[in-house]
């Protein structure tokens, strides 16, 4: 489990670098809009493959907390799952592992606004026209609300792991 969790703190500080520049130097065209997004999108697969793997880990323990069995298919493959729903089963998941104590709640706007996000970045990541590739600012004030609440949870996940695991034990 060390390592997985030495993985994921190393993964995360550099994607965390990496949104942090983007949020220093923010601005207001499509272009950084575009750039925006798929940092933000990078920083959330990346994190969730690590927790995937710690969780994974953990799915060898005996005492192990009530996950359901599609939580525990997303933890043993990627086939099968969208991006978008593996991260929701692995954050899901991770919270239940780790005891992190309530959930976020993916039947709201908050989440309905992260999978906005995540489909316009395979629409920017994948354009048949120039309209993938454009964001209206309706569009704009949701995409950052989802991105928002994706990166509040998987900070705090990383805050609670590192209070209750790594702090306690060190």
């Amino acid at each position: 489990m060390n390592d997985a969790f030495n993985n994921y703190i190393s993964v995360s500080e550099i994607l965390a670098s990496d949104l942090l520049e983007m949020a220093e130097n923010e601005r207001e065209d499509e272009s950084w809009k575009r750039n925006y997004i798929r940092v933000v999108a990078s920083f959330i697969e990346g994190n969730s493959y690590c927790l995937k793997k710690m969780c994974a880990i953990g799915l060898e323990c005996d005492d192990l907390p009530h996950i359901t069995s599609k939580e525990e298919k997303a933890l043993k493959s990627v086939m099968g799952f969208t991006a978008i729903e593996s991260i929701k089963l692995v954050l899901r998941t991770t919270y239940k592992m780790f005891d992190l104590g309530e959930q976020p709640d993916f039947r709201g706007s908050e989440w309905e606004n992260a999978v906005l996000m995540f489909n316009k970045r395979h629409s920017i990541m994948h354009p048949k026209s120039s309209a993938d590739m454009e964001i209206a600012v309706e569009e704009w004030g949701k995409i950052q609300a989802g991105a928002n609440w994706l990166i509040k949870h998987h900070f705090n996940v990383t805050a609670i792991i590192y209070k209750k695991y790594v702090k306690k034990n060190s």
